[in-house]
């Protein structure tokens, strides 16, 4: 059977076989400004109005209505460990219109323990490419060493203008999975420099409106660093533009996630 540590509100260690395989886990979404994580400490420009936590050795639960810049939502969610599976759900209900540039749940694997991973038929191994290797596909696959992990969605409330994708990324010293909601068709679009001292701040809406009329430059922004990272440093750590579509989401609507993940023994 797993065990787990619940440390700053989400599973930060998962123990198998006498080892901890795993980085924090977690929630998060984002709006044009605000970046919300369940993990204690971690996000910029949003206020949590209502926070409430219950765990134990098998399930860890969470009550949280939080007031970002473009929203409001009211969010609940539950992990339960079953033998070496574990069930996660989670569910956000809007208190007001809002904007949503994705809605994430997340896994991290240490990569020392992982020898590759498949996503959509395709295996890959680890480059510390980090790049989003992303498809609207229901499981993911990693293969361990003398074990198989699998992740599959089981269930999803998923608003009109957004579509279900998986992506694995090969960052530094782990495999990341995201179970995503995503846009199909979007609102508005913000250009936002993601970099660690503008805390991935928005540009004015003008500007935006008045850079992404030019196709060329719109297509080199777009969701740049998930499908091509900067390739200079510098210019990743100090500006690091990336254009990205938001979707606005009425009142009293619902977003879901209940996902499965399996552990098993490999054979031999």
């Amino acid at each position: 059977m797993l065990k787990w540590k619940i440390i700053n509100n989400v599973i930060s260690e998962l123990e198998y076989d006498g080892k901890n395989i795993i980085k924090p886990w977690g929630f998060e979404t984002a709006d044009s400004s605000a970046f919300f994580s369940l993990e204690k400490d971690i996000g910029w420009r949003y206020k949590k109005l209502l926070e409430e936590y219950k765990t134990d050795d098998t399930i860890n639960e969470a009550h949280v209505i939080t007031q970002m810049k473009e929203g409001k939502w009211e969010l609940q969610l539950k992990d339960e460990i079953q033998g070496d599976s574990i069930i996660r759900e989670i569910e956000a209900t809007t208190l007001e219109d809002g904007f949503f540039m994705d809605f994430v749940m997340r896994y991290r694997f240490k990569k020392e323990f992982i020898e590759y991973a498949e996503i959509n038929d395709t295996i890959y191994y680890h480059k510390n490419t980090d790049v989003y290797y992303q498809f609207p596909v229901d499981k993911v696959f990693l293969k361990g060493k003398g074990f198989n992990i699998n992740i599959s969605i089981l269930d999803s409330i998923v608003p009109d203008k957004m579509e279900p994708v998986m992506y694995i990324r090969d960052n530094r010293d782990e495999w990341v999975v995201h179970v995503r909601m995503i846009p199909k068709r979007w609102d508005k679009e913000v250009i936002k420099i993601c970099t660690r001292w503008a805390v991935t701040r928005p540009l004015p809406h003008k500007v935006t409106t008045f850079l992404l009329k030019w196709k060329w430059l719109k297509e080199q922004l777009w969701y740049r660093g998930e499908r091509k990272p900067y390739g200079c440093w510098l210019f990743r750590k100090f500006v690091n533009p990336c254009a990205f579509g938001m979707v606005k989401v009425p009142k009293d609507a619902k977003l879901m996630w209940k996902v499965k993940m399996d552990i098993t023994k490999q054979n031999g």
